[in-house]
C-alpha cells in the first residue's frame, strides 16, 4: 500500500547552509539505524543536502530533510521521480527484508543508483557459544524442543510476536529500546510487562551480563547485528554467564551492486557517485587540493598525539581566507606518533585522486621547524627544474607553509616547544601516479602533494598552466632545448618516432591551451618548439582560436568551404563542407592527403597564427595529423640539439 510520508525540516538543515552554488536534494537516505547515522553525519560535515527516511518519528539530530512513514515500491519510486532522485543511500537495518526489496526495485524501475551501506562483519561469528538458525521460526522451533525455561531475548521488540509460542509457555524475557514507541508496542502484542525490560542498547558487556543474572538466563538469543550492533558483547556477555547464545542469521537481500562496510568506504564511493550522477554544468563544484587535504590530517593528528583521541572532523584555513572541513577517518596512536586520513573531494573536477585518501603521520621533533618526510604513495623530486630541491619529497610550497603554519598556531596554543616530523602517505598514491605527468617530471614513487589557492576549480584553465609550466621547467633544466607540444597522448603517438633523439621530457600536453603553451614554453627558454595537432582541432586554429576548447569555439564548416573554394574544390564538394556537423567528416569528402592544397592551406594557417607568439630566434614548425597517422608539416625543424 502506498503510505503518506510527513517531511519536517530539521532546524540545522543542511538545506540553509548549503555552500554556494545551492546544491538540489538529489539523495534519498533510508536510516534509523548506526549506518544511518553515520552517512548523515558525513553528509552534514560536507554540506550535501539529503533527504532522510525513517519509518517511525526520530529523535537523531540530523541535517537532512526528515521523512517518516512506511512505503512500499511504489511510494519510493513516485518519491525519488516527484524530486530527481539520483541517489538512493540504503542503511536501513539488515532485517529490515521488506524494505530491502521494496529499495531495490523502485531503484530498478527509475533507473536509479543504489549504494548500500552494510554492517561489517563480526570477528566472533567462530565461537563454541554461538549456535545459527536461518529464521525466527527454527529459533522458536529449537526453543521449544529445549530444555530451556529462561530465556533472554536480544533481540528487539519487533520479535515478540515472533517468538510469541515461546514466551507463552517459557520465561523469555525481551530486551527492547527505552522509548514510549517500543513500550506501547510491547503492550499491544500482549506480553506480561515483567517479561521486558526497557534499555538502550551499547556495547557495555556489564549490563548485560547484569540483565542475565537478574533475569536468571540459561540462553542468550540475538541477531546477527555486525559490529556496529554491538555484536561482541553479547558474545563475550554469554561467555561471562557461561550460557549458549543462539543467533539468527542475517536475511539475503537483493544483489546491490553497490556495498559498503564502512563510513571511509561511504564516503570514497558517494564522492565518486556524486561527480558520475549529480553534476550540474551550469554551476561546477570546487574541491580541495591535495595539499589542503593533508594540512586537514596533520591538523587531526595534532589532538590525537597530544590527547589520544582524534575529532571527528576538523576545519582548515585557506589561503585566501575560508575554511575546509574534513571528516577524518582516525589510524594508529601511539606515544610518539598518530597517523590519520581524510578523503579528496576534488568537486566536479576530472581529478584522479579524487575519492582518495590522503594521510599524514605527525609525530613530535627535538629539533626546532618542520620536516616533511616521503610516505607511502608521495613521491620524490629526482630531477631539477620543480620548486622543490632534488630528493624530497613532492610537497609542494604552499602546502608546506599550510601546514607549517597550522602546526606552530598550535603548538603555540598549548604551549609546546617542539619541531614536528611530517610524513604525508597516500595508499593508492603509486598507482594514482601512473595516470599523472609526475613521470615526466621526474617525480618517482607516487603523486605530488600540491595546491596553491587550497582549491581545486573543475576543468580550470589555471590549473592545467600550471601543470604544463613545470613539465617544461624540468625539459629546460635537464638540457632539453627542444620540445614538442601535443594535444594529448593519441597526437604524441602519432609523432613519437619523428624525434627519437628527445626523452620523455621533451612532450608535454597542452590539452586545448595551445597559445598558452607555446607561450610557456618560450618564457622557460625553449630552443626549438614543434607544435602537434589533430586535423579536427587544427581547422579552429586556422581560424585563429589560440584555445580550442568548445566553450572557446565551435566547429565552423563555413570556414573550411570558404578554404576548399579557394584551393579550386568544385563547388559541390564546398557545399557538402558547409553542410558538414563535425570536422573529421571532411575527411570523406576530400581524402587526407600530404599534397592535397586544401589540407596544406590548413596547416599553413596554423603556423602563421602560432608564428605571431614565436621570436625568430626560436625555431618553430607546426604538424598537421590525421587520425591514421597522415602528417602535413609546416615551418623550420632544423638538426636538433640534445
Amino acid at each position: 500500500m502506498h503510505s503518506a510520508w510527513s517531511m519536517e525540516k530539521e532546524a540545522k538543515s543542511s538545506l540553509d547552509h548549503a555552500p554556494c552554488p545551492k546544491q538540489q536534494t538529489m539523495i534519498l537516505l533510508f536510516g534509523g539505524t548506526t549506518e544511518g547515522r553515520q552517512a548523515a553525519r558525513l553528509l552534514d560535515v560536507i554540506e550535501q543536502p539529503y533527504y532522510y527516511s525513517t519509518k517511525t518519528d526520530t529523535s537523531q539530530q540530523i541535517g537532512g530533510t526528515v521523512i517518516t512513514g512506511a512505503l512500499d515500491a511504489d511510494a519510493i519510486a513516485g518519491f525519488c521521480m516527484a524530486n530527481s532522485i539520483r541517489l538512493i543511500i540504503d542503511a536501513a537495518h539488515p532485517f529490515a527484508v521488506e524494505l530491502h526489496q521494496n529499495i531495490h526495485d523502485a531503484s530498478i524501475r527509475g533507473n536509479i543508483t543504489t549504494l548500500r551501506f552494510e554492517r561489517a562483519a563480526s570477528d566472533f561469528l567462530n565461537n563454541n557459544h554461538v549456535r545459527f538458525f536461518d529464521d525466527f521460526v527454527s529459533l522458536e522451533e529449537a526453543l521449544l524442543n529445549s530444555d530451556f525455561e529462561d530465556i533472554l531475548a536480544l533481540t528487539g521488540v519487533q520479535t515478540i510476536p515472533k517468538l510469541r509460542s515461546v514466551w507463552e509457555s517459557r520465561q523469555c524475557y525481551f530486551r527492547i529500546l527505552d522509548t514510549q514507541l517500543s513500550r506501547q508496542k510491547a503492550k499491544e502484542y500482549g506480553i506480561p510487562q515483567h517479561l521486558f525490560f526497557p534499555m538502550a542498547p551499547d556495547e557495555d558487556v556489564e549490563k548485560i551480563v547484569a540483565l542475565g543474572q537478574k533475569t536468571g538466563a540459561r540462553v542468550l538469543l540475538c541477531k546477527e547485528s555486525g559490529s556496529s550492533g554491538f555484536f561482541e558483547s553479547k558474545v563475550k556477555a554469554a561467555i561471562r554467564l557461561n550460557v549458549p547464545l543462539w543467533v539468527v542469521k542475517r536475511p539475503s537481500l537483493p544483489d546491490f551492486s553497490n556495498r559498503v562496510f564502512s563510513s571511509k568506504e561511504f564516503l570514497q564511493r558517494f564522492y565518486q557517485f556524486r561527480r558520475e550522477l549529480m553534476v550540474d554544468k551550469s554551476a561546477l563544484r570546487r574541491g580541495y587540493t591535495t595539499g589542503t587535504c593533508l594540512t586537514a590530517a596533520a591538523k587531526a593528528c595534532f589532538p590525537g598525539l597530544v590527547t589520544g583521541v582524534f575529532p571527528d572532523e576538523v576545519s582548515v584555513m585557506l589561503p585566501d581566507g575560508n575554511e575546509a572541513v574534513f571528516p577524518v577517518f582516525s589510524g594508529n596512536i601511539t606515544n610518539e606518533k598518530a597517523s590519520c586520513v581524510v578523503i579528496k573531494d576534488a568537486g566536479d573536477d576530472a581529478d584522479v585522486i579524487h575519492g582518495h585518501e590522503i594521510g599524514c603521520e605527525l609525530n613530535f621533533s627535538s629539533q626546532s621547524g618542520v620536516k616533511f618526510l616521503q610516505g607511502e604513495g608521495v613521491g620524490k623530486v629526482t630531477l631539477p627544474g620543480l620548486q622543490i630541491p632534488v630528493g624530497q619529497p613532492a610537497i609542494n610550497p604552499v602546502p608546506r607553509q599550510m601546514v607549517t603554519n597550522l602546526l606552530e598556531q598550535l603548538a603555540q596554543e598549548y604551549d609546546l616547544e617542539t619541531g614536528f616530523e611530517v610524513r604525508a602517505f597516500v595508499p593508492d598514491g603509486e598507482t594514482l601516479a601512473a595516470k599523472t605527468f609526475n613521470s615526466r617530471v621526474g617525480v618517482e614513487g607516487g603523486i605530488s602533494i600540491i595546491g596553491t589557492s587550497g582549491r581545486v576549480i573543475p576543468f580550470s584553465s589555471e590549473a592545467f598552466l600550471a601543470s604544463i609550466r613545470p613539465q617544461l621547467s624540468v625539459a629546460m633544466k635537464t638540457g632539453c632545448r627542444e620540445v614538442v607540444l601535443t594535444s594529448g597522448k593519441r597526437s604524441e603517438n602519432l609523432i613519437r618516432s619523428e624525434f627519437p633523439h628527445l626523452s620523455n621530457t621533451a612532450f608535454v600536453h597542452f590539452g586545448n591551451l595551445i597559445g598558452d603553451a607555446v607561450k610557456l614554453a618560450i618564457e622557460e627558454k625553449a630552443k626549438r618548439i614543434t607544435l602537434t595537432l589533430m586535423f579536427a582541432k587544427s581547422t579552429k586554429l586556422a581560424s585563429g582560436h589560440l584555445n580550442t576548447h568548445s566553450r572557446a569555439c565551435s566547429f565552423d564548416p563555413m570556414f573550411l568551404a570558404n578554404i576548399a573554394r579557394s584551393c579550386g574544390c568544385a563547388d559541390c564538394l564546398a557545399d557538402k563542407i558547409k553542410s558538414a556537423k563535425m570536422a573529421n567528416a571532411i575527411s570523406d569528402v576530400i581524402p587526407f592527403e600530404e599534397s592535397n592544397l586544401f589540407y596544406q592551406t590548413i596547416a599553413k594557417k596554423c603556423f602563421e597564427v602560432c608564428s605571431q607568439l614565436v621570436p625568430k630566434s626560436v625555431a618553430f614548425s607546426f604538424v598537421m595529423l590525421s587520425g591514421k597517422g597522415r602528417k602535413i608539416e609546416i615551418g623550420d625543424r632544423p638538426g636538433s640539439d640534445h
